[in-house]
C-alpha cells in the first residue's frame, strides 16, 4: 500500500495496523495505572484521577450522615473483588464492587461498603423501577456507594479492581432531605430521625 493510499485508508477509518486503534467514537478510559479516586461525601461526587488531572465525575450517593450504623466511614484502600448482582434492604443493586468490611467501635460487624449500582425492584412485567432521583443530591444509602446505571455500567467496562480509592468524611456539606428514603419519612426531620428502618428478610446485609 502506497503512502497516499495509507493515509487515505485511514481518514476513511478502513483499515487498522497491530496494537494501534483508529475507531471512531471508540470509548476512553482511565489509565489504570495513573489512576485513582476520591469520593467527595460533601459534593456527592466520586473524582476519578489521572495523574493530577479529574478525567470524570459520577454523581453519587454515600450513607446517611450522623448514624454510625448507615453512614459510609472514611477510608484508604483499593477498589476489591467484583461481587455483581446482590440483594440487601429489600431492593437489588447491579455491578457491585467490594471495598470493605465496616466494623462499629464496639467490635460488631456493621456489613460490607461497596460501589455499586441505584437499588432497584422489578415491576409485574419484568422491569427495573430504580430509586435513582437522590444520587448526586444527597446521602441516602446504608453505608454503600451508589452510581446510577449508566454510570454503574462505564465503572464496570472500565473494570477498576486495584484502582486506589479514598473516602473523605461528610463534613456538614449540602444535605437535601428526600421525600421518602427507605420508607421514612424525611421532609423537615433532622439527621437522628431520619435513619433507616433496620432490614427484614433480605438475602445479605449489606449498606
Amino acid at each position: 500500500m502506497t503512502r497516499l493510499a495509507l493515509i487515505l485508508a485511514l481518514t476513511l477509518g478502513i483499515v487498522s495496523l497491530p496494537g494501534v486503534s483508529f475507531g471512531r467514537g471508540a470509548e476512553q478510559f482511565p489509565d489504570k495505572a495513573k489512576a485513582r479516586i476520591i469520593i467527595s461525601q460533601d459534593k456527592q461526587q466520586m473524582l476519578i484521577y489521572e495523574g493530577e488531572t479529574v478525567v470524570r465525575q459520577l454523581p453519587i450517593s454515600t450513607g446517611w450522615p450522623g448514624v454510625r450504623k448507615t453512614e459510609t466511614p472514611i477510608w484508604n484502600g483499593r477498589i476489591g473483588e467484583f461481587w455483581g448482582t446482590f440483594e440487601s434492604f429489600g431492593t437489588t443493586q447491579d455491578l457491585g464492587y467490594w471495598l470493605f468490611t465496616d466494623y462499629l467501635p464496639d467490635g460488631s460487624w456493621n456489613g460490607d461498603i461497596l460501589i455499586h449500582g441505584a437499588p432497584y425492584t422489578v415491576d409485574p412485567a419484568g422491569a427495573k423501577v430504580y430509586s435513582r432521583d437522590h444520587i448526586g443530591k444527597t446521602p441516602a444509602s446504608h453505608g454503600c456507594i451508589q452510581l446510577l446505571p449508566e454510570d454503574a455500567e462505564w465503572f464496570h467496562r472500565w473494570d477498576p479492581i486495584g484502582v486506589p480509592i479514598t473516602i473523605r468524611a461528610f463534613s456538614g456539606g449540602t444535605l437535601i432531605y428526600p421525600k421518602i428514603v427507605f420508607g421514612a419519612q424525611l421532609t423537615g426531620a433532622p439527621p437522628m430521625q431520619a435513619q433507616p428502618s433496620e432490614p427484614t428478610g433480605t438475602t445479605l446485609t449489606l449498606p
